[in-house]
Protein backbone atom coordinates (compact mmCIF):
# COMPACT_ATOMS: atom_id res chain seq x y z
CA UNK A 1 0.00 0.00 0.00
CA UNK A 2 2.86 2.37 0.56
CA UNK A 3 3.95 2.02 -2.15
CA UNK A 4 0.71 2.32 -4.08
CA UNK A 5 0.43 5.26 -6.87
CA UNK A 6 -2.87 6.18 -8.27
CA UNK A 7 -3.52 7.92 -11.64
CA UNK A 8 -6.68 9.03 -13.22
CA UNK A 9 -6.71 8.86 -16.73
CA UNK A 10 -8.32 12.01 -18.19
CA UNK A 11 -9.58 13.45 -21.18
CA UNK A 12 -8.53 16.64 -21.70
CA UNK A 13 -10.89 18.92 -21.91
CA UNK A 14 -10.86 22.86 -23.08
CA UNK A 15 -14.60 23.33 -22.14
CA UNK A 16 -16.18 22.99 -18.63
CA UNK A 17 -16.68 19.56 -17.30
CA UNK A 18 -18.27 18.74 -14.25
CA UNK A 19 -16.79 15.64 -14.83
CA UNK A 20 -13.14 16.29 -15.53
CA UNK A 21 -13.72 18.95 -12.49
CA UNK A 22 -14.59 15.71 -9.87
CA UNK A 23 -11.47 13.90 -11.48
CA UNK A 24 -9.05 16.31 -10.23
CA UNK A 25 -10.99 16.93 -7.11
CA UNK A 26 -10.63 13.94 -6.00
CA UNK A 27 -6.77 13.45 -6.48
CA UNK A 28 -6.69 16.54 -4.33
CA UNK A 29 -8.20 15.12 -1.53
CA UNK A 30 -6.36 11.76 -2.06
CA UNK A 31 -3.18 13.65 -2.01
CA UNK A 32 -4.17 15.78 1.16
CA UNK A 33 -4.70 12.15 3.22
CA UNK A 34 -1.39 11.03 2.41
CA UNK A 35 -2.61 8.84 -0.58
CA UNK A 36 -0.14 8.70 -3.75
CA UNK A 37 -2.45 10.28 -6.91
CA UNK A 38 -2.22 12.23 -9.66
CA UNK A 39 -3.94 12.81 -12.86
CA UNK A 40 -2.86 11.15 -15.83
CA UNK A 41 -3.07 13.29 -19.36
CA UNK A 42 -1.92 13.07 -22.60
CA UNK A 43 -0.62 16.02 -22.91
CA UNK A 44 -0.27 19.80 -21.54
CA UNK A 45 -4.27 20.39 -20.33
CA UNK A 46 -5.11 23.65 -21.53
CA UNK A 47 -7.74 24.17 -18.80
CA UNK A 48 -8.22 27.39 -17.26
CA UNK A 49 -11.60 27.38 -15.78
CA UNK A 50 -10.78 26.03 -12.81
CA UNK A 51 -8.10 26.15 -10.10
CA UNK A 52 -6.33 22.96 -9.04
CA UNK A 53 -3.40 21.80 -7.22
CA UNK A 54 -3.64 18.13 -7.97
CA UNK A 55 -0.41 16.49 -9.19
CA UNK A 56 -0.56 15.63 -12.80
CA UNK A 57 1.89 13.15 -14.88
CA UNK A 58 1.86 12.62 -18.70
CA UNK A 59 1.59 9.55 -20.64
CA UNK A 60 0.98 10.19 -24.48
CA UNK A 61 2.04 6.07 -24.78
CA UNK A 62 -1.04 4.97 -22.95
CA UNK A 63 -3.59 7.86 -25.00
CA UNK A 64 -2.41 6.56 -27.82
CA UNK A 65 -2.62 3.09 -27.05
CA UNK A 66 -6.30 3.88 -25.87
CA UNK A 67 -7.22 5.70 -29.23
CA UNK A 68 -5.73 2.51 -31.33
CA UNK A 69 -7.98 0.06 -28.62
CA UNK A 70 -10.50 2.49 -29.36
CA UNK A 71 -10.43 2.12 -33.37
CA UNK A 72 -9.56 -1.21 -33.24
CA UNK A 73 -7.13 -0.38 -35.64
CA UNK A 74 -3.96 -2.92 -36.06
CA UNK A 75 -0.94 -1.89 -34.88
CA UNK A 76 2.03 -1.70 -37.65
CA UNK A 77 5.86 -1.72 -37.12
CA UNK A 78 5.41 1.97 -38.04
CA UNK A 79 3.18 1.89 -35.50
CA UNK A 80 5.09 0.51 -33.30
CA UNK A 81 7.72 2.19 -33.76
CA UNK A 82 6.13 5.47 -32.75
CA UNK A 83 4.80 3.75 -29.39
CA UNK A 84 8.44 3.10 -28.39
CA UNK A 85 9.33 6.91 -28.45
CA UNK A 86 5.88 7.74 -26.93
CA UNK A 87 6.63 5.38 -23.90
CA UNK A 88 10.03 7.00 -23.38
CA UNK A 89 8.56 10.03 -22.61
CA UNK A 90 5.11 8.58 -20.30
CA UNK A 91 5.44 8.06 -16.74
CA UNK A 92 5.79 4.28 -16.19
CA UNK A 93 3.27 1.79 -15.03
CA UNK A 94 4.39 -1.00 -13.15
CA UNK A 95 2.90 -3.87 -10.35
CA UNK A 96 2.73 -0.47 -7.78
CA UNK A 97 0.10 1.45 -9.74
CA UNK A 98 -4.05 1.52 -9.79
CA UNK A 99 -5.19 3.18 -13.03
CA UNK A 100 -8.55 5.03 -12.34
CA UNK A 101 -10.46 4.65 -15.66
CA UNK A 102 -13.43 6.66 -17.01
CA UNK A 103 -16.53 4.82 -17.85
CA UNK A 104 -16.76 6.10 -21.26
CA UNK A 105 -14.33 3.99 -22.89
CA UNK A 106 -16.88 1.13 -22.58
CA UNK A 107 -16.09 -2.38 -22.61
CA UNK A 108 -12.51 -1.00 -23.45
CA UNK A 109 -11.67 -0.25 -20.30
CA UNK A 110 -10.01 -3.88 -19.73
CA UNK A 111 -7.89 -4.01 -22.63
CA UNK A 112 -5.91 -0.49 -21.83
CA UNK A 113 -2.87 -1.35 -20.00
CA UNK A 114 -3.58 -5.41 -19.41
CA UNK A 115 -1.77 -6.50 -15.63
CA UNK A 116 -2.14 -3.23 -14.49
CA UNK A 117 -5.00 -3.14 -11.61
CA UNK A 118 -7.90 -0.81 -12.43
CA UNK A 119 -10.51 1.67 -11.32
CA UNK A 120 -13.31 2.06 -13.57
CA UNK A 121 -14.93 6.15 -12.29
CA UNK A 122 -18.10 5.83 -13.29
CA UNK A 123 -19.89 9.27 -13.35
CA UNK A 124 -22.43 8.53 -15.81
CA UNK A 125 -24.21 5.20 -15.76
CA UNK A 126 -26.00 5.58 -18.92
CA UNK A 127 -22.57 5.91 -20.55
CA UNK A 128 -21.39 2.94 -19.10
CA UNK A 129 -22.38 0.61 -22.62
CA UNK A 130 -20.15 3.15 -24.59
CA UNK A 131 -18.10 1.19 -27.54
CA UNK A 132 -20.86 -1.87 -27.27
CA UNK A 133 -22.32 -3.45 -30.06
CA UNK A 134 -26.11 -4.52 -29.87
CA UNK A 135 -25.52 -7.95 -31.63
CA UNK A 136 -22.34 -8.99 -29.61
CA UNK A 137 -22.77 -10.70 -26.05
CA UNK A 138 -20.32 -10.09 -23.50
CA UNK A 139 -19.93 -13.24 -21.28
CA UNK A 140 -17.41 -10.85 -19.09
CA UNK A 141 -17.21 -7.00 -18.98
CA UNK A 142 -14.72 -4.75 -17.32
CA UNK A 143 -16.83 -4.70 -14.52
CA UNK A 144 -16.28 -7.75 -13.37
CA UNK A 145 -12.89 -8.48 -15.05
CA UNK A 146 -9.98 -9.83 -12.27
CA UNK A 147 -7.85 -6.59 -12.70
CA UNK A 148 -10.93 -4.02 -11.63
CA UNK A 149 -10.47 -3.57 -8.67
CA UNK A 150 -14.26 -2.19 -8.25
CA UNK A 151 -16.19 1.16 -9.60
CA UNK A 152 -16.52 4.33 -8.23
CA UNK A 153 -20.35 5.70 -8.56
CA UNK A 154 -21.82 9.46 -7.84
CA UNK A 155 -25.19 8.44 -6.87
CA UNK A 156 -27.78 6.42 -5.86
CA UNK A 157 -29.27 6.27 -8.87
CA UNK A 158 -26.12 5.25 -10.96
CA UNK A 159 -25.00 2.86 -7.53
CA UNK A 160 -28.65 1.13 -8.19
CA UNK A 161 -27.73 1.11 -12.24
CA UNK A 162 -24.68 -0.68 -11.68
CA UNK A 163 -25.54 -3.21 -8.70
CA UNK A 164 -28.82 -3.98 -10.77
CA UNK A 165 -26.72 -5.07 -13.97
CA UNK A 166 -23.57 -6.49 -12.35
CA UNK A 167 -24.43 -8.43 -9.06
CA UNK A 168 -21.02 -9.72 -8.73
CA UNK A 169 -18.78 -6.48 -9.43
CA UNK A 170 -17.95 -4.09 -6.36
CA UNK A 171 -19.64 -0.62 -6.39
CA UNK A 172 -19.01 2.00 -4.05
CA UNK A 173 -20.92 5.46 -3.90
CA UNK A 174 -19.13 8.52 -3.07
CA UNK A 175 -20.72 11.68 -2.17
CA UNK A 176 -20.17 14.94 -4.69
CA UNK A 177 -18.93 18.21 -2.56
CA UNK A 178 -20.09 21.78 -3.38
CA UNK A 179 -17.41 24.34 -2.85
CA UNK A 180 -19.50 26.55 -0.59
CA UNK A 181 -16.89 29.03 -0.52
CA UNK A 182 -17.61 29.67 -4.38
CA UNK A 183 -21.65 28.36 -4.49
CA UNK A 184 -23.47 29.58 -1.22
CA UNK A 185 -26.74 31.17 -0.60
CA UNK A 186 -27.50 35.27 -1.63
CA UNK A 187 -31.17 36.60 -1.05
CA UNK A 188 -30.31 39.30 -3.57
CA UNK A 189 -31.92 37.83 -6.40
CA UNK A 190 -32.18 39.92 -9.47
CA UNK A 191 -35.43 39.10 -11.81
CA UNK A 192 -33.18 36.91 -13.73
CA UNK A 193 -33.62 33.30 -15.42
CA UNK A 194 -30.33 31.16 -15.84
CA UNK A 195 -29.40 27.74 -17.94
CA UNK A 196 -27.05 26.21 -19.41
CA UNK A 197 -27.42 25.90 -23.35
CA UNK A 198 -24.75 22.90 -23.79
CA UNK A 199 -27.21 19.94 -23.65
CA UNK A 200 -30.92 19.26 -25.15
CA UNK A 201 -30.21 22.48 -26.94
CA UNK A 202 -33.11 21.73 -28.74
CA UNK A 203 -35.50 21.51 -25.86
CA UNK A 204 -33.86 24.73 -24.48
CA UNK A 205 -34.75 26.48 -27.66
CA UNK A 206 -38.34 25.30 -27.30
CA UNK A 207 -39.03 26.25 -23.52
CA UNK A 208 -37.64 29.71 -24.31
CA UNK A 209 -38.90 30.69 -27.33
CA UNK A 210 -42.21 29.33 -26.09
CA UNK A 211 -42.27 31.54 -23.20
CA UNK A 212 -41.40 34.23 -25.27
CA UNK A 213 -44.36 33.91 -27.64
CA UNK A 214 -46.32 34.10 -24.79
CA UNK A 215 -45.29 36.93 -23.54
CA UNK A 216 -44.23 35.40 -20.15
CA UNK A 217 -40.76 36.88 -19.91
CA UNK A 218 -41.77 40.51 -19.87
CA UNK A 219 -39.72 41.74 -17.03
CA UNK A 220 -37.48 38.64 -16.85
CA UNK A 221 -33.79 38.53 -18.25
CA UNK A 222 -32.61 35.73 -19.48
CA UNK A 223 -28.85 34.37 -19.07
CA UNK A 224 -26.90 31.39 -20.20
CA UNK A 225 -24.07 30.04 -18.32
CA UNK A 226 -21.94 28.98 -21.13
CA UNK A 227 -17.71 29.26 -21.25
CA UNK A 228 -18.12 30.68 -18.01
CA UNK A 229 -14.99 29.97 -14.76
CA UNK A 230 -16.18 28.36 -11.56
CA UNK A 231 -16.40 31.76 -10.09
CA UNK A 232 -18.47 33.42 -12.95
CA UNK A 233 -20.86 30.73 -13.26
CA UNK A 234 -21.31 30.99 -9.26
CA UNK A 235 -21.98 34.91 -9.70
CA UNK A 236 -24.86 33.95 -12.21
CA UNK A 237 -26.43 31.89 -9.90
CA UNK A 238 -26.52 33.73 -6.98
CA UNK A 239 -28.00 36.96 -8.63
CA UNK A 240 -30.70 34.54 -10.45
CA UNK A 241 -34.59 33.92 -8.93
CA UNK A 242 -34.49 30.57 -11.01
CA UNK A 243 -32.52 27.90 -12.58
CA UNK A 244 -33.95 26.29 -15.65
CA UNK A 245 -32.25 22.73 -15.33
CA UNK A 246 -31.73 20.10 -18.68
CA UNK A 247 -30.12 17.37 -16.60
CA UNK A 248 -30.38 14.12 -19.59
CA UNK A 249 -29.35 10.67 -18.03
CA UNK A 250 -27.18 12.59 -15.68
CA UNK A 251 -24.31 10.38 -13.06
CA UNK A 252 -25.25 13.38 -11.19
CA UNK A 253 -25.95 16.60 -12.55
CA UNK A 254 -23.61 18.92 -10.66
CA UNK A 255 -25.28 22.38 -11.95
CA UNK A 256 -28.77 22.49 -10.53
CA UNK A 257 -26.89 21.34 -7.50
CA UNK A 258 -24.78 24.26 -8.14
CA UNK A 259 -27.83 26.18 -8.14
CA UNK A 260 -29.53 25.15 -5.37
CA UNK A 261 -26.13 25.92 -2.76
CA UNK A 262 -27.06 29.72 -4.51
CA UNK A 263 -30.31 29.29 -3.64
CA UNK A 264 -31.91 29.30 -6.89
CA UNK A 265 -35.13 27.88 -7.05
CA UNK A 266 -34.79 24.91 -9.53
CA UNK A 267 -37.42 23.79 -12.28
CA UNK A 268 -36.68 21.10 -15.08
CA UNK A 269 -35.76 17.78 -16.04
CA UNK A 270 -34.12 15.49 -13.04
CA UNK A 271 -31.97 13.91 -14.75
CA UNK A 272 -32.61 10.36 -13.20
CA UNK A 273 -30.10 10.70 -10.63
CA UNK A 274 -31.46 14.27 -9.92
CA UNK A 275 -34.18 12.61 -8.25
CA UNK A 276 -32.19 12.47 -4.60
CA UNK A 277 -32.08 16.06 -4.88
CA UNK A 278 -35.21 17.51 -6.36
CA UNK A 279 -37.08 18.33 -3.34
CA UNK A 280 -40.85 19.16 -3.63
CA UNK A 281 -40.39 21.75 -1.37
CA UNK A 282 -38.20 23.64 -2.90
CA UNK A 283 -37.77 22.56 -6.60
CA UNK A 284 -40.06 21.49 -9.28
CA UNK A 285 -39.86 18.14 -11.88
CA UNK A 286 -41.12 18.41 -15.37
CA UNK A 287 -40.85 15.01 -16.97
CA UNK A 288 -38.18 14.63 -19.45
CA UNK A 289 -39.09 15.83 -22.94
CA UNK A 290 -42.51 17.29 -22.08
CA UNK A 291 -42.02 21.10 -23.19
CA UNK A 292 -45.13 21.94 -22.62
CA UNK A 293 -45.39 20.75 -19.17
CA UNK A 294 -42.26 22.96 -19.06
CA UNK A 295 -43.52 25.91 -20.15
CA UNK A 296 -46.37 25.38 -17.94
CA UNK A 297 -44.63 25.41 -14.90
CA UNK A 298 -42.36 28.00 -15.41
CA UNK A 299 -45.33 30.28 -15.88
CA UNK A 300 -46.91 29.12 -12.87
CA UNK A 301 -44.04 29.59 -10.42
CA UNK A 302 -43.32 33.55 -12.51
CA UNK A 303 -46.75 34.08 -11.32
CA UNK A 304 -46.32 32.70 -7.70
CA UNK A 305 -43.28 35.04 -7.82
CA UNK A 306 -45.42 38.39 -8.96
CA UNK A 307 -47.81 37.46 -6.45
CA UNK A 308 -45.34 36.71 -3.18
CA UNK A 309 -41.60 37.15 -4.30
CA UNK A 310 -40.82 35.92 -0.58
CA UNK A 311 -42.12 32.27 -1.06
CA UNK A 312 -40.00 31.62 -3.78
CA UNK A 313 -36.92 33.05 -2.17
CA UNK A 314 -37.55 31.40 0.99
CA UNK A 315 -37.34 28.11 -1.03
CA UNK A 316 -33.89 29.09 -2.48
CA UNK A 317 -32.82 29.44 1.08
CA UNK A 318 -34.27 25.66 1.85
CA UNK A 319 -32.40 24.46 -1.28
CA UNK A 320 -29.56 25.59 -0.56
CA UNK A 321 -29.26 24.65 3.22
CA UNK A 322 -30.38 21.38 2.15
CA UNK A 323 -27.54 21.41 -0.36
CA UNK A 324 -24.87 22.46 1.44
CA UNK A 325 -25.38 20.14 4.47
CA UNK A 326 -26.06 17.10 2.21
CA UNK A 327 -23.27 17.68 -0.10
CA UNK A 328 -20.53 18.99 1.37
CA UNK A 329 -16.96 19.25 0.60
CA UNK A 330 -16.76 17.43 4.01
CA UNK A 331 -19.04 14.14 3.23
CA UNK A 332 -17.04 14.59 -0.63
CA UNK A 333 -13.60 14.41 1.54
CA UNK A 334 -15.07 11.43 4.01
CA UNK A 335 -16.70 9.07 1.23
CA UNK A 336 -14.01 8.77 -0.85
CA UNK A 337 -11.24 8.42 2.07
CA UNK A 338 -13.72 5.79 3.03
CA UNK A 339 -13.51 3.97 -0.02
CA UNK A 340 -9.73 4.29 -0.80
CA UNK A 341 -8.95 3.04 3.00
CA UNK A 342 -11.03 -0.30 1.79
CA UNK A 343 -9.85 -0.39 -1.79
CA UNK A 344 -5.94 -0.24 -0.74
CA UNK A 345 -6.44 -2.61 2.13
CA UNK A 346 -7.40 -5.23 -0.02
CA UNK A 347 -4.08 -5.13 -1.81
Amino acid sequence: MMNTKIYFLCPNNSFISGGVKQIYRQVEILNNNGIQAAVLLQGESKQKWFHTTAPIVYSPYLFKILKYTLQNRKISLRKKMKLYFLKQKSVALDENTILVIPEIYGDKIDKIALGIKKVIFNQNCYYTFNQYDINTDYPQTPYTHPDVLATIVVSEDSLAYLNYTFAKAKVYRCVLGINSKIFYYSPEKQRQICFMPRKLTDDVCQVLQILKQRGSLKGWKLMAIDGKNEQEVAQIMRESTFFLSFNHREGFGLPPVEAMACGCYVVGYDGEAGKEYFKDEFSSVVKSGDIIAYVKKIEELLALYEASPQVIIQKGEKASNFVLQNYSMDNEEKSIIAIWNNLLKQL
